[in-house]
């Protein structure tokens, strides 16, 4: 079992809920997937710009195997840069519920950057790479997704990849779309394997067009496999906002009766500033696999005035403009559930974790009502999960162990769940057994440890895969961790 070390062991092996609430048994303990750099120094070819945090991980996601659930796949973001991007992702596996993590050799790994082995021959020459996503199909094809992009010009691209051997290895990348122009940004894409179709694969991302000036504009983009990942259709926009504003955070889920919906973030970005603001966080339907798309409809506006570090006012880069969504999956069900970062339970004065329902595919939504348990303090990054039998998990970071003399930043991991469709939720459980600190992240426009981290869920069990900083180490600053949890009935 790998060893989780310093504050990241487990207190016990079992969770208590409140009454009306089922308990939940860990599967395994807390364990360590990531490991220290097998990047060479200047692998990335030109000299890059910012400081590159060398063992600096972050930004998690995590799959299941449907047709195994012992086999499950972290990918994340190795070796993160302050400028933005990493050296590379990297893929670990394992084959026994996360009880051990093996992270494969880079001939194994998928060719996104060129410190992975991306060359222009297999479609990765890329100085650096960011934004993985990773999912598992029906009959256990693995899809993974992320961006490439340089430092010393502006080529981009949205790139893909597949393993039919459980994560194992991985094929050549596909590209869906490459740029070279200063005034387009491809960014955060989101990787679905749809559960209801085996053929069908669907990525989805936001595109920043910043040109000419005053016509800003970021829509989203998609493009979808129908052959298991062997071939992918030409991207191109399902929604378009109007000029000045910015989708964000597109994400798919397919609900059991086949049909997609996408959720998404929007912002003005006209010139005008981001902090504080009131935006809004809308879906998408496709009754056809993505053919075509509805119009959007509002899911809730969002209030986000940002994180900061109490002590300083040093910024805490988070996933505010990131809304995270799940659908149950059970059969007939057209329930969605969407969480994100809000102010608008404090005032204005901090973010809590907002959580809305649908009943009805996305058409409408419920009022938002709050997660997080503590009131007085921040809490940010929310994950969200529906099992097999309809408990909604959610997972995120706050600061409640922060006191006016903490001379480190004092950060949890919280679990919580529902039995009820998030009418109430239990006690929450801390992940870790001690706080951490946060102010040993990498700093990339603030302490940074992910827009997002991951949750997902298999069966009756909620897998976990974060991000933790190691407690004074400027050697080895973050490292990814995962659990599995099983509810007991």
């Amino acid at each position: 079992m790998a060893s989780t070390g310093g504050a990241l062991a487990q207190t016990s092996s079992a969770t208590t809920f409140v009454a009306g609430v089922p308990t939940s048994a860990r599967t395994n303990s807390l364990a360590r997937v990531s490991r220290t750099t097998p990047f060479a120094a200047n692998c990335n070819g030109p000299i890059q710009t910012g400081t590159v945090y060398v063992n600096g991980e972050i930004e998690p996601s995590v799959a299941v195997n449907p047709r195994n659930h012992r086999n499950q796949i972290v990918a994340y973001q190795q070796d993160r840069y302050s400028n933005g991007g990493a050296n590379g992702v990297l893929t670990a596996v394992t084959f026994d519920t996360g009880r051990s993590w093996r992270v494969l050799p880079l001939r194994k790994q998928p060719k996104f950057s060129r410190c992975t082995g991306g060359t222009r021959a297999n479609g990765g020459d890329f100085e650096r790479t960011s934004d993985v996503w990773v999912s598992f199909g029906p009959t256990g094809v693995a899809y993974q997704a992320a961006v490439g992009f340089n430092d010393s010009n502006a080529e981009t691209a949205e790139l893909v990849a597949r393993s039919t051997d459980g994560g194992r290895s991985w094929s050549r990348p596909t590209t869906l779309i490459r740029d070279n122009d200063p005034a387009v940004a491809d960014e955060r894409p989101a990787i679905t394997a749809d559960p209801t179709n085996s053929k069908y694969a669907y990525v989805v991302w936001d595109r920043d067009v910043s040109a000419p000036p005053g016509m800003r504009s970021g829509p989203t983009f998609f493009s979808r496999t129908t052959d298991r990942g062997q071939t992918w259709q030409s991207a191109r926009t399902i929604y378009a906002p109007p000029v000045g504003e910015q989708t964000s955070g597109n994400q798919i889920v397919v609900l059991p009766g086949g049909d997609l919906v996408n959720v998404f973030n929007v912002f003005a970005v006209n010139g005008q500033s981001l902090h504080p603001r009131h935006d809004g966080i809308y879906a998408i339907r496709s009754s056809d696999k993505g053919r075509t798309w509805s119009r959007p409809t509002l899911v809730a506006r969002s209030f986000v005035v940002g994180v900061t570090d109490p002590h300083s006012g040093q910024t805490v880069r988070e996933g505010d403009i990131f809304t995270a969504i799940a659908a149950d999956p059970r059969r007939g069900s057209n329930t969605l559930y969407a969480v994100w970062e809000d102010a608008r339970f404090t005032d204005g004065q901090r973010h809590q974790i907002a959580f809305a329902r649908s009943t009805n595919a996305g058409r409408t939504w419920s009022t938002p009502t709050r997660v997080s348990a503590n009131l007085r303090t921040q809490a940010f990054v929310p994950a969200v999960a529906v099992d097999d039998i309809g408990n909604v998990a959610v997972t995120y970071y706050d600061l409640s162990a922060d006191r006016a003399t903490s001379a480190p930043l004092p950060t949890q991991y919280w679990f919580t769940r529902s039995s009820n469709g998030g009418r109430s939720w239990s006690a929450r459980r801390q992940v870790t057994m001690r706080p951490f600190d946060l102010r040993t992240a990498p700093f990339s426009g603030g302490y940074f440890l992910g827009e997002y981290q991951g949750l997902t869920s298999a069966g009756r069990s909620f897998t976990l895969a974060a991000t933790f900083t190691n407690d004074r180490s400027l050697v080895n600053r973050t490292d990814i961790f995962a659990i599995t949890y099983r509810p007991r009935h």
